[in-house]
């Protein structure tokens, strides 16, 4: 008897601690409220996941996702450690299963912690390391889809990875080619859209709204394709309702394609849908959104970011946007003591902190003019943004920097409404005038160029503008600048040679 009871133990012992994966129904629902950031429903799944089923190792990687989303939405270094423990300790738990795992979930959830790791890392400034942790994804997804060619979870991250790295500014570049690494981020976008289509009846379906988000960022940022940021929306739609992060994005789609007053029926009630963990980044956009009509209450939703928001990012920024503010209602003394704040608070690591930072530094009350055609254009008010400037010629404006703008600005508010002909005269004049200067807009004009023609399909004309770009150096917003013209390049090479 004793014997057996041994041997039944040992058995019940074997079944708790051997390790396998499951995606079961609980863990689905664990990782939508993830996405959902409701991390309290989510732990509660989890806890019941490894209760009923103690080997299922994918309870570690959702478990992961926690503590990587906390750190990278709000920024603060107490999150930041803590994921950084439980990460490395997640890893060396999967470590130790290696010998035994013959899973497509098993490199793949290392792959997703070691990413995890490192967009945390870029955040605080640990490139190195961050690198290093690329790399090994890398590495982990290659050989997993070789390993596992028809698991599509795969090019979840083959893909993210993919256009990461054709995203990696140029005097980065030699970087990756060590690493052996390769990407760009038409392909990589390719690989995501596809992807997200392809998961719509499979059993990864729920994995959709992350893969919505990685779109959105990418035509945000690289991508100026109406049809393709209308779809991405359409898509995105229905996850709204009940996720900030769809919001988010949602909201930021139509804020790139100048439908401003729709963005802001998604943002104008934060607390309604801010319920799980804080997500304080949607009042910065709320306010953007407001000032982009010249709506001034905006400088209290900006202050309420200020005051909720405990990382580094976004700060200057809007207290240059509190400044603008107190200018536009002619109010200069406001505007100095908000740039004041901008000079000695947060950090310029990102484009917009770096602009802050910059304006601050010259002490210079911009012309009003020009700012609020500047902040109607971008809300897509294209008419009231033209009449700003209408009967205004070039040399009314005195200083060289509003010169060049004014004819940047121009240029732009005609191709949005369709004086195509004549913005294309003025980005070259802008060029003409600006090439040398270390304001964005020459380099600016030459990308903008360069996206008309490819619309053209003047594949030669719109590489000359591309390269143009890239070939102008030490002016504003340099790295997100090339990185679009870099994704021109490539889109071009794709045309060219399709397979």
């Amino acid at each position: 008897m004793r014997f057996l009871i041994i041997i039944f133990s040992f058995i019940l012992l074997s079944k708790s601690s051997s390790a396998y994966y499951e995606f079961d129904a609980n863990l689905k629902s664990a990782y939508s409220s993830i996405i959902s950031f409701d991390f309290e429903k989510s732990k509660t799944l989890l806890l019941k996941e490894k209760t009923e089923k103690p080997g299922n190792d994918l309870v570690i990687l959702y478990s992961n996702y926690i503590d990587f989303l906390k750190a990278f939405i709000s920024e603060e270094e107490k999150y930041f450690d803590e994921f950084k423990k439980k990460s490395n300790e997640n890893l060396k738990l999967l470590d130790k299963r290696e010998e035994n795992i013959t899973s497509p979930f098993h490199h793949y959830a290392k792959a997703e912690i070691l990413i995890q790791q490192a967009l945390v890392k870029v955040k605080f400034r640990e490139y190195v390391s961050a690198a290093t942790d690329i790399r090994k994804a890398y590495r982990l997804i290659e050989k997993n889809k070789l390993a596992y060619p028809e698991f599509l979870l795969n090019n979840k991250l083959s893909g993210f990875l993919t256009a990461v790295i054709g995203a990696v500014p140029r005097e980065y570049h030699w970087l990756v080619e060590i690493a052996g690494m390769e990407g760009s981020v038409p392909d990589g976008t390719t690989e995501l859209k596809t992807l997200f289509k392809t998961l719509e009846k499979s059993e990864f379906s729920c994995y959709r709204e992350e893969l919505l988000f990685y779109l959105s960022e990418l035509y945000i940022t690289f991508n100026s394709n109406e049809a393709d940021l209308l779809e991405c929306m359409i898509y995105m739609r229905p996850y709204a309702a009940g996720s900030a992060l769809m919001r988010y994005s949602t909201s930021a789609i139509l804020m790139k394609m100048g439908r401003n007053d729709e963005a802001y029926d998604y943002l104008k009630d934060p607390a309604a849908y801010n319920t799980g963990f804080p997500f304080d980044f949607m009042y910065y956009k709320l306010a953007l959104c407001k000032l982009r009509k010249l709506d001034f209450s905006a400088s209290k939703d900006f202050e309420e970011f200020i005051k909720r928001f405990k990382g580094q990012n976004f700060i200057k920024s809007s207290y240059q946007k509190l400044a603008w503010i107190e200018s536009l209602q002619n109010n200069p003394q406001g505007y100095y003591t908000y740039m004041t704040k901008c000079r000695s608070l947060g950090t310029a690591f990102i484009d917009e902190d770096k602009d802050a930072q910059s304006e601050a530094a010259a002490i210079d009350i911009g012309n009003k003019l020009l700012l609020r055609a500047r902040l109607l254009f971008d809300g897509g008010y294209y008419d009231k943004a033209q009449l700003e400037l209408a009967g205004m010629p070039v040399d009314s404006f005195p200083k060289y920097k509003d010169q060049l703008e004014v004819t940047y600005r121009l240029a732009r508010i005609y191709q949005k409404t369709g004086q195509e002909e004549k913005a294309i005269d003025l980005y070259q004049k802008t060029i003409d005038n600006g090439a040398s200067a270390t304001f964005y807009f020459a380099a600016n004009s030459a990308l903008l160029l360069g996206m008309i023609y490819e619309d053209k399909n003047d594949l030669d004309k719109s590489e000359s503008f591309y390269k143009k770009c890239l070939s102008m150096e030490r002016h504003q917003y340099q790295n997100s600048i090339d990185q679009k013209a870099q994704a021109g390049l490539d889109r071009i090479k794709i045309l060219r040679n399709p397979e």
